[in-house]
């Protein structure tokens, strides 16, 4: 049966509801189409992988006198599956592991890394992002009520990786517009000058708590300002389809 990739225009395979090229295209893998419309996942194998298939392989020939069939296992000579996830199950627990990501491990099956996420559909992370979040609902402690003034701190990036924009707010009272103050810089996020200018400005309002992002909230330009509403940003194309008004999720 010959292949051929997937049109870019044709809903994505992983369920997400979006045109692939909005989706998985963009990752460390390709889906392909056979003549009878049966959709596959191809994923480059690593040198490393490649080397353990063969390794498998020299061990089939030896044991059983042939070359592997295509209805043979890969790894023939492992455990049964369960018995594995319960040796992954023991080793995570032994680890100290983040027990929000064991839990998302033993719901969906599988470990997301920076190293390997390039490689999951955005199904499949979505599931997983949404088992830490039921983890962390379920045993998250009663949060007391916030005390004003609250500050509030927003990263931005040219990606989801790379901060070159903080914005910060404060809050005064309930209700209150908020007060904001920016900084823009290749190290921002480490630069003495604007650490000591963010404490000085929290200080200045008497803020009593703050709440910051753990990640890029969207690019460093404003919609509207650096580019028009309901657009996405010229400058940051990795962004394309995931701030502003033009987000597609």
């Amino acid at each position: 049966m010959s292949r051929q990739k997937l049109s870019r225009n044709a809903p994505c395979p992983c369920g997400s509801g979006k045109k692939y090229k909005h989706c998985c295209y963009s990752k460390g893998f390709d889906y392909e189409e056979g003549d009878d419309g049966t959709l596959f996942k191809s994923i480059p194998l690593s040198d490393d992988m490649k080397a353990a298939l063969e390794e498998q392989r020299r061990k089939f020939i030896e044991k059983h006198g042939r070359e592997p069939g295509p209805n043979d296992p890969v790894f023939f000579d492992l455990p049964p599956l369960e018995q594995i996830e319960h040796r992954t199950v023991q080793a995570m627990k032994a680890a100290s592991l983040d027990p929000a990501i064991l839990y998302a491990y033993e719901k969906t099956g599988r470990i997301v890394t920076e190293d390997n996420q390039h490689l999951l559909s955005e199904a499949d992370l979505a599931e997983w992002q949404n088992a830490i979040d039921e983890y962390e609902r379920k045993h998250r402690k009663q949060q007391k009520p916030p005390k004003y003034p609250i500050g509030t701190v927003a990263l931005y990036g040219p990606d989801g990786n790379t901060t070159t924009k903080i914005a910060a707010a404060v809050i005064v009272r309930d209700g209150a517009g908020p007060i904001l103050k920016r900084w823009v810089a290749a190290d921002v996020t480490t630069n003495p000058k604007v650490q000591q200018e963010l404490k000085a400005f929290f200080e200045q309002h008497g803020v009593k708590s703050v709440a910051m992002a753990d990640r890029n909230m969207g690019c460093p330009h404003e919609e509207g300002e650096d580019f028009p509403h309901g657009e996405d940003c010229p400058f940051c194309p990795w962004w394309t389809g995931k701030q502003g008004s033009n987000r597609q999720d």
